[in-house]
């Protein structure tokens, strides 16, 4: 109870002020923000990211499948080694000249009101920045050609059980809940997302891949022993498949 005076002693008289209008969402710039450094270690730490799209959009449940599609990769962690794994980006990463080109890489999707933003962060050796950075970005540009279904059904369980699988209590609920509410106005019913889940196949991956990845913009921020990092323009170009 005095924490509740005390607050309202302080707070009591602040007004809820509504937000400035936004004209247009904010505008994707594709760049590159690189800081070389070859005397951090042998380790290089890279993130590439495309534009996505924002929580309310009809495709963001296809952008969730899309990242459990590349999935994420430690090495010597995990029931199924990488060199075995059934994910194409995960096997050609860990099998990649017989030793593999990266230490981890991890697939992230944000979404925020107006817009949001899909890609990629790896930690690989300074020897294989060139190779890992491709292998993930070749894996990025088979989802606008060359998805499987079973691929796709994969990405669901495991997207599934990521949502619906972890542990809960009171505060991971309600941090949840409030999240919905700040993304949809409501809450979210599992039993809604699941339906949403299950209606995507890989028709609807690579539609949705060709619409937002392939030709894309691209922001890319690297730091470490880079001397193995291409130029951005190179980064542009492997966003499309060159078919002759």
């Amino acid at each position: 109870e005095e924490l509740v005076k005390l607050a309202s002693a302080k707070f009591g008289s602040v007004k809820a002020g509504t937000p400035p209008p936004v004209a247009e969402k904010p505008y994707f710039c594709g760049a590159e923000l690189v800081y070389r450094n070859d005397e951090m270690g042998p380790l290089a730490y890279i993130s590439v990211g495309f534009e996505a799209v924002p929580w309310k959009s009809g495709d963001a449940v296809t952008f969730m499948v899309m990242q459990h599609i590349i999935g994420n990769y430690k090495r010597n962690v995990g029931v199924v080694p990488g060199s075995i794994s059934g994910n194409r980006t995960i096997n050609a990463v860990a099998n990649k000249m017989g030793v593999g080109c990266a230490e981890e890489f991890e697939t992230f999707t944000k979404f925020y009101k107006d817009t949001g933003v899909f890609g990629f962060y790896i930690v690989c050796d300074e020897v294989a920045v060139e190779h890992a950075v491709g292998e993930l970005m070749f894996g990025i540009n088979l989802l606008s050609f060359s998805i499987t279904d079973e691929e796709v059904e994969r990405a669901k369980r495991e997207l599934k059980a990521a949502l619906f699988s972890a542990p809960t209590s009171a505060e991971v609920a309600c941090a949840e809940i409030g999240s919905q509410v700040l993304a949809y106005g409501r809450g979210l019913p599992p039993a809604e997302m699941m339906l949403r889940i299950e209606a995507i196949d890989s028709e609807e991956v690579k539609r949705c891949a060709w619409k937002y990845l392939n030709d894309a913009e691209v922001s890319c921020t690297a730091l470490g022993p880079l001397h193995g990092l291409q130029q951005y323009y190179a980064l542009r170009q492997m966003t499309v498949m060159h078919r002759y």
